[in-house]
């Protein structure tokens, strides 16, 4: 038995500490969530039959937030037994609460602000200095200098991380409520600083499980190859996907490179919904979509 191997096993050994009818799994069609639709209804199949029906239990859910690449919809609507979808779409979602920008958490902060919020926490964030001494506030909790210049001189449009509340939260929450179940998510730690202090564990405390939490891509990557699973060809160009164009990939270069593989109707709407976090960040869409002319 190979590490490979051994990590499946390994795997195996977590799901067996939870009820299969306690639980769906939540399929965005992404590299994490797919590899676990693939071990729940391959993997185990062929190595563990029965292990692999009473598993069958679990159900396979999709959100559909009207963002997707087509690749990745088409996926969702082959594999999943439910697909869900928001009550709001995007573009009313911006209307009503703003646009995403810079990240979940400075957008989330740059929101109270614009809303009226004035407590002395959130005053020292956007000022970046502590109300007390004056000091400037150090490490990651705090914006950068382009938000907080826009904030202060108030040029920034409205802004808001709402997005994925609307679009994949609140959908997830409402399925949860009706069908008594938690969610698998194929959420890793190593993904970010954020993630890692959050996911140290398998089963969280809101009930949900999150098998891959200790995942690298490493091993990822080595059971795609070994296995021969099924890769979108997006994945030959970014290394992740979410809401097509989402500025919050922005920092790596990704947004720029994803911009170029949709299709001319995806971009034009894509850079018509976030042109103003993209004109803040210096991301050229304008150029890009002068490329199809």
């Amino acid at each position: 038995m190979d590490e490979l191997e051994f990590y499946l096993e390994d795997l195996k050994s977590k799901f067996l500490k939870i009820n299969p009818s306690d639980y769906y799994l939540s399929y965005s069609g992404g590299k994490d969530s797919h590899f676990l639709f693939w071990f729940l209804r391959e993997w185990l199949k062929n190595n563990d039959y029965e292990m692999y029906q009473k598993y069958l239990d679990i159900k396979i859910v999709g959100i559909n937030t009207y963002m997707e690449h087509k690749e990745i919809l088409d996926r969702m609507k082959n594999n999943c037994d439910i697909v869900l979808r928001s009550e709001l779409k995007p573009l009313e979602i911006k209307e009503k609460h703003g646009s995403p920008c810079f990240s979940k958490w400075q957008d989330d902060m740059i929101d109270r602000y614009q809303r009226g919020c004035r407590r002395p926490y959130l005053v020292e964030i956007i000022n970046g200095v502590k109300n007390d001494t004056g000091e400037k506030i150090q490490g990651r909790f705090k914006l950068n200098s382009t938000a907080k210049k826009g904030v202060i001189d108030g040029t920034l449009h409205k802004i808001s991380p709402k997005c994925c509340e609307f679009l994949k939260k609140k959908p997830a929450a409402k399925y949860e409520k009706e069908s008594n179940r938690k969610a698998i998510l194929g959420v890793r730690g190593g993904e970010s600083g954020l993630r890692k202090s959050q996911y140290t564990t398998c089963f969280q405390k809101n009930g949900r499980f999150t098998p891959l939490w200790d995942l690298t891509d490493e091993t990822i990557d080595g059971i795609y190859g070994k296995f021969k699973i099924e890769t979108p060809e997006v994945y030959k160009q970014i290394k992740r996907t979410g809401c097509m164009g989402c500025p919050y990939g922005s920092y790596k270069g990704n947004t720029e490179k994803e911009l170029r593989l949709l299709n001319k109707n995806q971009r034009n709407f894509v850079c018509s919904y976030f042109k103003e976090s993209y004109d803040v960040l210096g991301i050229d869409y304008k150029k890009i979509l002068n490329e199809d002319e």
